[in-house]
């Protein structure tokens, strides 16, 4: 009797516990609100309405809108203010968890809600992706950060086509910014001598990456990338100039080490050639014509100090003369090279009768030279005939109005000592006047007497 009474018991229970199954279960009660980011709103999720960014949006990284939306209404906001960085996500999707940042964006209609412009977020897709590479680090950053505020004013003459608009146009183009990059690591180099195997390092890694890419986009040149490939061949060239003189190797631009950057200074020519100066100078670096140069380096005492008005007449037309009598084979393209060579002068320098005072600003004129010589006369220089070292070495005397610029300081000196180790003793006089304009008289001197 007894068994059965507990029997029964057993099956009886309470209702009144929270644990039993039959208890209709309440909802916790909570604060309703309408006031929530849209990115909880699109995703159904409580949003906790932190400012300036709901925990939800950190915790996934997303862009929020919120402190858009909600704080702009309170607080002035400038235009030109930028955003925080969107970061891509990693983890894989699950209740809760949004897309993926590159599909939000690209294509918003994914998430099933309708497109939220955000005017205040401007984050540009790049038109070009770069090729496989080791990627972008602090050390690139740091040389990004140099390039802006202080080798971009030390390029060229222009200086807003350095500082303001090839930066804009390395973001396009990856192999312009890593060219940048290596500039401004050889910049760093050239300041900072006794730690500096670490930049040069740098800039041998982004030099060799840019110059492969490069190389294999020449052949497909068109208007979309002819700017970006005419700054990264003038870039190489500067480069060529920056790097630091083989003493003991070929020196200068004689030989067949020396050589190589006048086949480097053709690709600056092909671009052009092919495109025209008009179609390059638009877009990011337009407009055409070039504005005109600023005045040169940021340190507006660093002058040359053979900046100024030289007597080059009597000499130039000596050896125009000793040229048209000269029996040697290609005779022809040295004359050439000798006219065009006195116009440079006459440009950069004046006459007796209007002569120029200020040199500096005119690196168009003296790199005109180099452009207009054909291949006869760059075989001739590279089988070291005297004539063309002549002439060679009259063009270092133009070069020393270039050395305002750090990536070109010495090789003035380094042409004319290199020629003077190749040239024929029978013709060393005739290198006698460019040695004396680049303050080489002493080495003359003892070179003479020995």
């Amino acid at each position: 009797m007894m068994g059965s009474e507990q029997d029964t018991a057993s099956r009886v229970h309470e209702h009144t516990s929270s644990r039993c199954p039959c208890r209709p279960m309440q909802r916790r009660t909570h604060q309703k609100s309408r006031n929530g980011c849209r990115n909880c709103k699109r995703r159904r999720v409580k949003c906790d309405e932190g400012k300036p960014s709901c925990s939800n949006c950190i915790r996934f990284s997303l862009p929020c809108d919120f402190s858009v939306d909600q704080i702009a209404s309170n607080d002035t906001v400038p235009d030109d203010a930028s955003a925080p960085p969107v970061v891509t996500p990693t983890l894989a999707r699950r209740r809760g968890r949004p897309l993926k940042i590159e599909k939000w964006i690209l294509n918003p209609e994914a998430s099933g809600h309708k497109t939220i412009t955000e005017p205040r977020l401007h984050f540009p897709m790049p038109k070009r992706i770069a090729d496989p590479s080791p990627p972008l680090n602090t050390n690139d950053l740091e040389l990004l950060h140099h390039y802006i505020t202080n080798t971009s004013l030390t390029l060229g003459d222009n200086v807003v086509l350095w500082r303001d608009k090839v930066p804009r146009l390395a973001f396009e183009f990856p192999y312009v910014l890593r060219l940048l990059l290596a500039m401004s690591a050889l910049h760093q180099t050239q300041l900072h001598a006794p730690g500096s195997s670490g930049y040069q390092q740098l800039a041998t890694a982004h030099h060799n990456i840019a110059l492969r890419e490069v190389t294999g986009l020449l052949s497909t040149i068109s208007g979309k990338d002819c700017s970006a490939l005419y700054i990264a061949t003038v870039l190489i060239c500067n480069y060529h100039f920056a790097k630091p003189p083989a003493i003991d190797d070929e020196p200068g631009m004689v030989g067949e080490a020396g050589i190589g950057w006048w086949y480097v200074f053709r690709g600056v020519r092909f671009v052009v050639e092919s495109m025209g100066m008009e179609a390059i100078f638009s877009g990011h670096i337009g407009p055409f014509p070039p504005e005109a140069p600023q005045g040169g380096p940021a340190d507006p005492l660093e002058t040359t100090s053979g900046d100024g008005y030289i007597p080059w007449e009597r000499p130039l037309v000596s050896l125009a003369v000793m040229l048209s009598g000269s029996s040697t084979l290609g005779s022809e393209s040295l004359i050439v090279a000798s006219e065009a060579l006195m116009e440079c002068y006459r440009e950069v320098y004046g006459t007796a009768d209007k002569p120029e005072y200020r040199t500096h600003g005119k690196t168009y004129v003296v790199m005109r030279w180099p452009w207009v010589l054909g291949d006869d006369f760059v075989g001739q220089v590279q089988n070291l005939v005297p004539e063309a070292l002549i002439l060679l070495a009259y063009f270092a005397v133009l070069i020393q109005t270039l050395e305002r610029f750090w990536y070109m300081k010495g090789w003035a000196k380094h042409t004319i000592m290199g020629i003077e180790k190749k040239l024929d003793p029978a013709y060393l006089q005739w290198i006698q006047w460019p040695r004396n304009q680049i303050g080489l008289e002493r080495t003359i001197e003892k070179s003479t007497t020995t």
